[in-house]
Parts: C-alpha cells; structure tokens; sequence
C-alpha cells in the first residue's frame, strides 16, 4: 500500500490520511448506478441524522438549499462524465433545522478496469470558515468602496471637462477607465458582499457577440498596460460568435492575460489561440513562465486556494482570480483547465458552448502550436 494511503473500512475504498485526521471532516460513497449513497459515522453527525437514514443521493440534494441543487447536480454528473474530481460547496439544512456549510470533494473509484462504479469523497464542515470569509469581505467591500467612488467623480469630471478638447485621446482613455471602474463596482457588488452564497454571481445579460473582436479589444489593452510583453494571436479572424455574458467574458480574458504577464519575464510572449470541437470554443491563453505544478492544474481554480510551493506563480497570489473564473465560466456551461506547455510556461484554458449561429470552421491546429 502506497504511503499516505489508508483503507476506510467502513466504505471500503482508500482516502489520503489527511481526510480522515480532521475533526470536522467525514467519508462518502456513492454507487453510481443505483445511486445509492454511504457515509461513515462522522459525516451523519456533521449532517446530524440516525442511522439508516438518507441511503439515496437525492434524499441528500433534499438537504442542500434549493437554489444551489441543479448547480451542484451539473457539477456533479460533470466528474462523472469527464472524469475529473468533484469538488462543490454548498449550504445544507440538517433534519434538526441547523444550518451549514459544507465542502464536498470526491474522485471516481473502480475495482476494476473499465468504468468507474463509485464516487468516494469527504465532506468537511466548513461553516466556521464561511463566517470568517464572510467578516472579512465585508471588511474588503467597506474599505474599497470609499476610494472608487472618488476615482469615478473625478473620471467622470475629466470627461465633461475634456469632452470638447480637439484631441479626442484623452476622452477615449478615461472612457475606458470608466468602464472599467464599473467593472470593478460589479465585482464588488457579485464577491464581496456579506453574503456566503457560493453562486452569488448576479445575473447574467446574455447576448450573441463576436469572441474574436472582444480578444482583438483586449489585446489592445494589454499591449498598452503591458508594453514589456509581446501578445500574439494565432486564430483566425474570422468571426467566432457566441452566446453570453460580453463583459464577464471580458473578465475571464483579462484575468488570464494578467495572470500571463505577472508571471512570465519580460519581452517574453504571451499568446491566444481560438479553436473548435463539435460542442464547444475553447480558448487558450500561453505564457513562457515557471510553468505550474501539473498536480494542481485544478485546484488553482479553487477559492482561496493555498499553494504550498514556493513557486513564482502563486507569489502574493490571494486565490480569487481563477476562482471567478471558474465560476463565471461554468455558469456559461463551460469548463476551465490549466496545464504546462510541452516546451515551457502554462497554457491557460476555457471553453464557451458553441452557438448555432457561429460560423468558425477552424480546427484545433492554433491550439496545438501553443504547444509546438
């Protein structure tokens, strides 16, 4: 048996040490056809029920909060489709009437070769942590807040003031910073509220748009508030449309090109390619950095993410950035990946459903230079 890995008797697969050392964490398992559901001594009392109760998985979606069920299904049937690790918060209401938070993980478990028969996982009680993060978004919301309303007055003064000058740069610019100060208003509004809600994101304004000329708008951006940098594009310009929210995929975009640039040398090259599959557009974003610890090419997507490497990647990293990403991301029906490019740095990747009305026809080859 490996170090590190323990059998759980009573589910009767293997978990890391670490997920059963915890006070507040308890095991899960689930049959994945009969979708039966087992879970161990500890995760009934942190659910508070007897024994023999809730043997099925949708006896369990009865306890989270109803507006968080068909988001942690879809996550849900996703690892199972995909393969990947299942990972969710969500808010449950105890049979004693007690509210929590819970962090569900799981992997897919097999006997045998072939297909996964079950999904083993932990759950932890994380309630304690939620209020926490709570306290100090409020504390965040309060003290930014205060500073941007002053930045926008004087923005705006600028523009009236400057609205008639010849020279219609300046006006350009200080538009663009407006827009971005409102940006940062929403974020505040979407993140660092006082509320724990995991699916907090407001509402989406959908609309059909082209993702070509959006990359084309930020690439201007980025070239000028990264001038030490090369940004190169090796899609076609064709145009990809899509249906979604524009400035939150503005957001995903900017978050990446930063995240490319903060982390690479200078003069080195930052590139975007844009590709498609029968069901989706994916976009990918590659640098010529450090590169990322293949083993944690998910969890860098994770909220509050805790990087134990000393790796120029995650230097003053605060964890929120590809959480938003992510969360952005899948509430458009896509996914979000991260993995190291075959000759250096990390390629950055995230997926759009594909409209009917888009007419790219290219392939995957853009894609595949990224990695040449």
């Amino acid at each position: 048996m490996n170090r590190g890995i323990r059998n759980i008797n009573s589910l009767g697969a293997t978990l890391p040490d670490y997920a059963t050392n915890v006070a507040y964490i308890g095991n899960w398992k689930i049959q994945l056809r009969s979708n039966k559901i087992a879970v161990c001594p500890r995760m009934r009392k942190i659910l508070e029920f007897e024994k023999g109760d809730y043997e099925n998985l949708n006896d369990f979606f009865d306890l989270v909060k109803p507006c968080q069920v068909s988001r942690l299904i879809h996550e849900f049937k996703a690892a199972c489709f995909n393969g990947t690790r299942f990972e969710k918060r969500v808010q449950v209401i105890t049979p004693r009437g007690t509210e929590k938070w819970i962090e569900l993980t799981g992997v897919l478990y097999s006997r045998r070769w072939g297909t996964a028969e079950q999904m083993v996982g932990t759950a932890e009680d994380v309630t304690q942590k939620v209020n926490e993060e709570c306290l100090g978004m409020a504390i965040i919301n309060h003290e930014l807040r205060a500073p941007l309303s002053i930045i926008k007055l004087n923005t705006q003064t600028l523009i009236s003031q400057l609205g008639h000058s010849i020279n219609k740069q300046p006006v350009k610019l200080l538009n663009m910073v407006d827009q971005h100060i409102n940006g940062f208003t929403r974020l505040i509004e979407e993140y660092l509220s006082a509320s724990a809600g995991d699916d907090k994101a407001g509402q989406l304004n959908f609309s059909l748009f082209d993702l070509n000329d959006l990359i084309d708008t930020v690439l201007g951006e980025m070239r000028i508030l990264y001038s030490s940098h090369r940004f190169c594009k090796l899609s076609a310009h064709e145009p990809v449309l899509v249906r979604g929210d524009k400035y939150k995929i503005m957001q995903v975009l900017i978050n990446y090109f930063n995240n490319a640039a903060k982390f690479s040398p200078q003069c080195s090259r930052v590139t975007i390619s844009v590709s498609r599959t029968e069901k989706d557009i994916e976009v990918a974003i590659a640098d010529e950095g450090t590169g990322i610890n293949q083993e944690e090419g998910q969890a860098l997507f994770q909220k509050f993410y805790p990087c134990n490497l000393k790796s120029v990647r995650q230097k003053n990293s605060k964890g929120l950035g590809l959480y938003i990403v992510k969360n952005i991301i899948q509430k458009h029906g896509g996914t979000v990946r991260a993995k190291n490019g075959e000759n250096g740095g990390a390629v950055f990747y995230f997926s759009l459903p594909v409209s009917e009305q888009s007419n790219f026809n290219t392939t995957r080859q853009d894609a595949i230079k990224l990695m040449a």
